[in-house]
């Protein structure tokens, strides 16, 4: 079944179950929220590229400004959807290619296993993704199904663990973005799992410290100055990548590489007054390719979140 297809089906089940919600929501028992913040965040890498080479790796610097709001609806005591949307804009200091805008719409559904703070909760989430790149390059659609289950052990500690499933559709495979490499461009094209656990520790000044890691088995995009022989010959798809600009007289290709990667992030949030918080976070992903392709990414980032409404 093609990637597009299957585009169309997650886009059949959200058209159902936004029917089934929207029933459900006219219940006269349900009650609602409505919630809105603001993000805005700067980001620090040492390889946004994922190259290999040291001659493809290019550190970088972005901020990002956020808007996220949605609608939660209290089904029963114990169970509860929300609905959500996003809209969010990130530039780059050097590499302007690859400035982006992207839009999310999805949901979620949650149980409590019980009442009170420490009842176990299973949530579920569906997410519809369209981001636009400045360079058209990295222009994709994503949908992304997530299930989750979590315990707080104590007023101190809490622990999630969950998977997630995501389609990735590529927006141009014109013949335009194509490259003299290979005849297979579509490099956003491909479905990818992880599965990820995390632990959230509060600290009587009601900061919290939370540690989380990530195993992906998918794929990862990659910059790297043509020809590269190693990376084309493992790579699944490439095309010319307009994001980022070569030296006189080379190509820069973009390749889509079979890889596990691991993410391991820390991140401590420091409540400012009652609506505020300010979050700093380190993170490192590593990257295994094949015949010893691996790639490393460290980010550091502070964000300042406040709650509109």
């Amino acid at each position: 079944m093609k990637i597009q297809s299957r585009l169309g089906i997650w886009r059949h089940i959200g058209l159902v179950s936004l029917s089934v919600l929207s029933g459900a929501l006219l219940a006269p028992s349900v009650s609602a929220n409505s919630f809105l913040d603001l993000t805005v965040g700067l980001h620090a890498d040492d390889n946004i590229t994922r190259g290999f080479l040291d001659s493809d790796i290019h550190k970088d610097q972005s901020a990002e400004l956020a808007l996220s709001g949605g609608r939660l609806f209290q089904l029963a005591p114990a169970d509860s959807v929300t609905a959500i949307g996003s809209v969010t804009t990130t530039r780059f200091a050097e590499l302007s290619g690859l400035h982006s805008n992207s839009l999310s719409l999805g949901g979620s559904y949650q149980h409590k296993f019980g009442l009170g703070a420490y009842a176990p909760v299973m949530a579920g989430a569906l997410i519809w993704t369209h981001h636009d790149s400045h360079s058209q390059t990295r222009d994709r659609e994503v949908a992304e199904l997530e299930v989750s289950y979590g315990k707080r052990l104590s007023a101190l500690w809490n622990l999630t663990a969950g998977a997630t499933y995501e389609i990735s559709k590529g927006i141009h495979d014109a013949r335009r973005h194509g490259s003299i490499y290979s005849t297979r461009n579509d490099i956003y094209d491909f479905n990818q799992g992880s599965v990820f656990a995390g632990a959230d520790y509060t600290l009587s000044s009601y900061a919290v410290v939370s540690v989380n890691y990530t195993l992906g088995d998918g794929y990862v995009v990659s910059s790297a100055l043509a020809p590269n022989p190693g990376l084309g010959s493992i790579s699944r798809a490439l095309t010319a990548d307009h994001a980022v600009r070569p030296p006189i007289g080379r190509k820069q290709v973009a390749y889509t590489l079979p890889a596990r990667t691991h993410l391991v992030d820390v991140n401590y949030s420091h409540p400012v007054g009652r609506d505020s918080s300010i979050n700093v976070g380190i993170s490192r992903q590593i990257v295994k390719a094949r015949h010893g392709v691996d790639y490393t990414n460290n980010r550091i980032s502070l964000r300042f979140i406040h709650i509109l409404h």
